[in-house]
């Protein structure tokens, strides 16, 4: 049963991967397209991600939303909230303005633990890994002085290396 799993998922990842234009990632989107610099290119790249691991939660099947490949790592639900969480606290704890009926006033791993403990059914999961995209586009352009250093996960940091950091996580 567990190596059925394993197939499926893999057959689910090869599909989106190989289903993807090879220029992915170069479309201007009708916001990007009205800055420039870097910002623009991270949206870009941001969006990219987004059509992808949102068209691999939409393909994996709701009854596989419970899996993990072992007790000590996420299930596939609470990797995709986990990804959510992160769009919604990280532009928050750069200066961005809190997506509405966010809940800023407890710790953001505590609330990210919480929603992903909450958050696992297919249909809400996918709903709220699109909510939080959507907020990561509105909120990044607001966003001033990328230079400026910042600590939120271990040493000092540019908020531009934090966007990065965004990216990296959503791949």
């Amino acid at each position: 049963m567990r190596r059925t799993k394993a197939i499926a998922i893999a057959a689910i990842v090869a599909l989106v991967v190989v289903g993807t234009p090879a220029d992915a990632g170069h479309h201007e989107g009708e916001e990007a397209a009205m800055m420039d610099g870097f910002t623009a290119d991270l949206i870009n790249n941001i969006k990219d991600t987004e059509k992808k691991l949102v068209a691999l939660a939409e393909a994996m099947p709701a009854d596989m939303y419970g899996w993990a490949p072992s007790v000590e790592v996420r299930t596939y639900s609470e990797t995709l909230i986990h990804v959510a969480g992160a769009n919604l606290f990280i532009p928050v704890a750069l200066g961005a303005a809190p997506m509405e009926g966010l809940d800023t006033s407890e710790n953001p791993m505590a609330v990210m633990q919480k929603m992903e403990a909450e958050i696992t059914a297919k249909d809400d999961v996918v709903a709220k890994l699109k909510k939080s995209f959507a907020y990561v586009y509105e909120a990044l352009p607001t966003i001033a002085d990328l230079d400026e250093k910042v600590e939120l996960f271990g040493p000092p940091a540019s908020k531009r290396s934090y966007f990065l950091m965004l990216q990296g996580h959503a791949h």
